[in-house]
């Protein structure tokens, strides 16, 4: 048994590694404490030096503590000299705290560094077996991009996938657009209005994205068709402003107002000759070009770059 841990990290799994100190520790529920970083350190160590009332150990829980000021940790400091072991001490931090070094020499620190990129799929999936789903790299990313990279939200997204299709699902991306449709259509919108606004790594990112969390090329490539010839009409109101563009295009004012920007970034011929590469791509991608994403990534390619 261990008297001291300091947990340091993502705030979830924080929690998670809690639960688990509380289960390997045997600590009393009826003798946990939580404190924070604005809590006087006497009734800190008021709380480790009494004894639980029904003889188990006690569980004092330290939030925020990487806010502890040098007055505040001193009395902690020096009651980690000589801890008593019948309370276990748990800081959560999400960085430094003026405890580190007395954690080092007499505790245990768990390092909790949220999982990014590939590793945060991964934990997805790791966890979708946990609630009895299976999920493919491509419904990882579909649920990143609809819910964010917060463990907490993908967890609960997670639960909810299992209520609605039931344990033991396989779930792809179909599954999480539809559970999450309008975020699906927002991520759309990201990739049309960066070819719009003419940011061409944005641009290639959203695409990419879109591509690689199973979104059909031709659904993404038709998306696209419909908002370069908006943007063609735009462009030939764009001059006479917002109001002019809303009712060419029926548009709100603030929808017209992006419309009008984008549409200024580009000449009108520039606009017709998109029109005339995404001909030429709709007969690429249903024909003999290398791949329907090579194609549509050349096309975005050759738009943008005018």
């Amino acid at each position: 048994m261990s008297s001291l841990y300091l947990l340091a990290g993502e705030s979830y799994l924080a929690e998670e590694a809690l639960d688990r100190i509380r289960a390997e520790e045997q600590t009393d529920p009826l003798g946990e404490t939580t404190f924070d970083a604005a809590s006087e350190s006497a009734h800190v160590l008021e709380a480790l030096t009494t004894p639980s009332l029904l003889g188990g150990r006690r569980l004092i829980v330290l939030r925020e503590a990487h806010e502890l000021t040098k007055d505040q940790a001193a009395p902690l400091l020096a009651y980690l000299e000589a801890p008593t072991s019948d309370a276990c001490l748990v800081l959560i931090a999400s960085g430094r705290t003026k405890l580190d070094a007395a954690v080092k020499k007499t505790g245990t620190q768990v390092t909790l560094d949220a999982p990014k990129g590939r590793r945060l799929v991964g934990w997805i999936r790791q966890r979708a077996k946990e609630h009895e789903l299976t999920i493919d790299d491509r419904a990882g990313w579909a649920l990143v991009d609809s819910v964010g990279n917060e463990l907490r939200d993908l967890d609960g997204a997670l639960q909810q996938l299992a209520t609605g299709l039931g344990r033991g699902a396989r779930v792809g991306a179909p599954e999480v657009r539809r559970a999450f449709p309008r975020l699906a259509d927002e991520r759309i919108f990201a990739f049309t209005d960066a070819v719009g606004e003419r940011r061409l790594a944005v641009a290639m990112t959203a695409l990419r994205r879109l591509l690689e969390q199973g979104d059909e090329p031709l659904m993404v490539f038709g998306a696209l068709s419909g908002h370069v010839r908006r943007l063609l009409r735009a462009r030939r109101y764009a001059d006479s402003g917002k109001r002019a563009v809303g009712e060419a295009l029926g548009l709100p004012d603030w929808r017209a107002e992006r419309m009008m920007n984008q549409a200024r970034s580009y000449r009108e011929e520039e606009l017709v000759g998109a029109v005339e590469i995404l001909a030429r791509t709709d007969v690429e991608m249903k024909g003999d070009f290398p791949s329907p994403q090579a194609a549509l990534e050349r096309a975005v390619v050759q738009i943008v770059g005018g």
